[in-house]
């Protein structure tokens, strides 16, 4: 887990000016000052138990300095002490509750101690608080999501990280999260874990561990996995691109003079000249869909739908199309994928939304996830009626 301390940052400047006035100024006042603006400079060359020593001075000199409080927190937390951090923020909370950063290091070390409770409370309080800058709040949904990765709700989790995106583009750690989610086995969305693994590196400093392990083991890995799954395919090693595209063009010429039946004949061969052809696939699921009205007809529809969703995760309409087409044929727990899917393409297509919601409500024992995105569904609703 990585938040970024922006607040911590922002106090720290005008402290770092402060002790650099003392210095002009011929003085050196035993307010903690110095003490802090050196623990500072310890932190960020990496030298945590320095910089523990010097916050703990600052502390001596000035116990009620809510900017130590945190600081020497964060050092316990990032030094694995977390009993200790837990009392010292505990100190801060006492003096100034509401504080953003105050709140989100509460979080992040209630949960690190296994208090999910906490955890959530804090972390919502900053993310439902409207006073708060969008960058703040999305501070607040990332470590939300977090809590539910954590617990193993991988919807909740989602939600989270995609509302902390929506506040804020350029929270990385909501993209690294969002990322490792959708690898993950609950989801397995390889081409829309790739998306965010990629906006997080562009995001990153390049000296950040996280973002190096990205660019060098996590994007090439998942890129690996993505190549390995389409030449797995049956008839993948035997692919004939021209036979494809000439069996495609008769295909749609017959299409457009409305001889289905003909056009599906087409995009078979198609599809069988090239299994990784989307628009081979594409054209038989739509050829099925005209010429077959049929249960058996329709359910072959879908299956090749489905196919052109498999070779083509980004293409949004489609995977709306099968949804809708899976919806009708009864089978919600397929829509429900379909319509999942269509929402890692594009968080903000309502349309996916409505019908993620829909398959959900349809499946038994989802309505605590049914009502989550709606939550989420209305949140876009309201940002763009603004």
């Amino acid at each position: 887990m990585n938040f970024s301390p922006s607040f911590v940052l922002n106090r720290v400047s005008a402290i770092s000016l402060a002790a650099a006035l003392a210095v002009l100024a011929g003085c050196n006042p035993k307010d903690g000052v110095r003490e802090y603006a050196d623990g500072m400079a310890a932190y960020e060359s990496h030298s945590l138990e320095k910089a523990g020593k010097l916050f703990s001075k600052c502390l001596v000199y000035a116990p009620e300095n809510v900017d130590a409080l945190v600081m020497l927190a964060r050092v316990k937390c990032e030094r694995g002490e977390i009993s200790d951090a837990s009392e010292t923020i505990a100190k801060a909370v006492a003096l100034d509750p509401d504080a953003p950063d105050v709140a989100l290091l509460d979080a992040e070390i209630a949960l690190y101690a296994g208090d999910y409770t906490r955890a959530t409370s804090r972390f919502a309080a900053v993310a439902d608080d409207a006073k708060l800058e969008p960058e703040a709040r999305a501070l607040g949904w990332t470590g939300l999501g977090i809590v539910e990765m954590t617990r193993d709700r991988r919807d909740a989790a989602r939600i989270a990280f995609l509302r902390a995106i929506r506040l804020d583009r350029r929270n990385a750690s909501a993209r690294y999260h969002l990322g490792l989610l959708y690898r993950g086995d609950s989801y397995g969305y390889l081409d829309a874990a790739l998306e965010q693994f990629d906006i997080f590196v562009r995001l990153g400093e390049t000296a950040d561990p996280r973002a190096m392990h990205a660019q060098r083991v996590i994007i090439p890995g998942i890129k690996a996995d993505i190549a390995r799954r389409a030449a797995e395919r049956p008839g993948a090693q035997n692919r004939d691109a021209n036979a494809s595209a000439a069996a495609l063009a008769r295909g749609d010429a017959a299409m457009k003079k409305g001889n289905f039946k003909v056009a599906r004949d087409e995009y078979a061969a198609a599809c069988k000249a090239d299994v990784l052809s989307y628009p081979a696939a594409l054209g038989l699921a739509k050829a099925w869909e005209k010429s077959d009205a049929t249960s058996a007809g329709r359910q072959r529809a879908l299956d090749s739908y489905k196919a052109a969703c498999s070779l083509r995760p980004s293409a949004v309409s489609t995977f709306l199309a099968a949804g809708e087409l899976a919806a009708k044929l009864g089978q919600h727990a397929t829509a429900l994928e379909l319509y999942s899917r269509a929402v890692a393409a594009n968080p903000a297509d309502i349309s996916a939304i409505d019908g993620l919601i829909r398959a959900l409500r349809k499946v038994g024992g989802r309505k605590e996830d049914a009502d989550a995105y709606q939550s989420y569904r209305d949140s876009l609703s309201q940002r763009k009626a603004k």
